[in-house]
This record gives C-alpha cells, structure tokens and sequence, in this order.
C-alpha cells in the first residue's frame, strides 16, 4: 500500500454549526486523493466568540510548531454578530498572518447573495435571517446543507460578493464594514488546492 504524505496542514477553526457544516462541505469537495494528502483540522469553538477562536487558533499554531508539525495555513470563519472585540480580531489575525472566512453581520447574509443582489447593511442575525426565509423558506442553520443546496449559485455570489466589496470604502476598516464578505477567500483557496493536485 502507498501512502501519500501529507503535504499542506491546514486549521479552519469555526465559530458556529453553520460555519463548520461549510467548511466540511468544501472539504467534502476535494478529490479523495487530495484530502488524504491534506490535513485540514475543523473545529467549532461552543464559546461563539471571534476573540477566543483566535485565541484557540494561536494555542495550536505554537503547539503545532513545539511538535515539528506547524500549520502552513490558518483559518478563522466567523461573522460579526456585533462582537465587540473585532477591532481587535482583525489586528491579531494581521499580525498572526492567519486568513479570515468572515460575513458582516451574519453568514446568512452570505447565502443570501447566491439568490440576489443585496449590498444591505442588516443590523442583527434575525433581521438577515428573516430575509434569508423569504428567499430560501427551508432554511435551518444547523440542519441545512447550505453548501450543497447552492452550489450552482456559488459562481454567482461570489461575483457579487467581490462587487459589492470592490465598492466599499478603502479608508474604512475592514472590521466596520457593513455588508463585507470574505467567504470567497475560502472558497477560492480550495479551488486552488484541487488545480495544485
């Protein structure tokens, strides 16, 4: 028997359900070869907070380099939900050279692009996830398989994710933004690892 090496490690730490069902699912969609020869760790944190994600994200990238097995890359997947240490988040996330999976205010929002064009600034979950139910009535957070159901509209949110972030203010940070999406940075990033089997 071969046994393939592994050749990328990979930590998506998750804030919620929704958020780690996704990531499972982009997991799920590399070829069989590619995922024995990339570890990829998901995990779902049930204190639902950026800052101790984070925190978790940096205890086991220095333990993973302690073992001689650090991380080529980081990932956090959030979403604002007004965390009131975001500001904070971002800065670290900078200096830790990690990469952020991240919807202002709530993934919802992000579903809700692969319907319609919506530059919406929601307030709370509730509001974007009563929006969401009238474009996709089934729709449970937990329960959904929201991957698999829109895939044939990835292309298409993706497309106006990037517009609706390529018209945002520059000068404004990233954290205070409302709508921001960078769920495609994930998204794209698993595509690349499928052309670089």
């Amino acid at each position: 028997m071969v046994v393939r090496r592994v050749n990328k490690r990979i930590l998506i730490l998750c804030e919620g359900m929704t958020e780690y069902l996704y990531a499972l699912a982009l997991q799920r969609e590399l070829p069989k070869p590619l995922r024995r020869s990339v570890a990829i760790d998901i995990d779902h944190s049930s204190k639902n907070d950026p800052l101790h994600l984070l925190n978790e994200a940096m205890k086991r990238a220095k333990a993973a380099k302690r073992e001689r097995n650090p991380y080529d890359t980081v990932w956090l997947f959030f979403d604002h939900d007004n965390s009131p240490h975001l500001q904070k988040v971002f800065e670290l996330v900078e200096r830790e050279q990690y990469h952020i999976a991240y919807t202002a205010i709530c993934f919802e929002h992000w579903l809700v692009l692969h319907y319609e064009n919506c530059g919406r600034a929601f307030q709370n979950a509730d509001e974007a996830m009563r929006y969401l139910k009238k474009l996709w009535p089934e729709y449970h957070k937990t329960k959904s398989k929201a991957f698999e159901v829109l895939r044939d509209k990835l292309k298409v949110a993706i497309a106006r994710a990037d517009v609706l972030m390529k018209n945002q203010d520059a000068e404004m940070p990233a954290y205070m933004r409302n709508p921001h999406f960078t769920i495609p940075a994930l998204v794209r990033y698993f595509e690349l690892l499928k052309e670089k089997e």
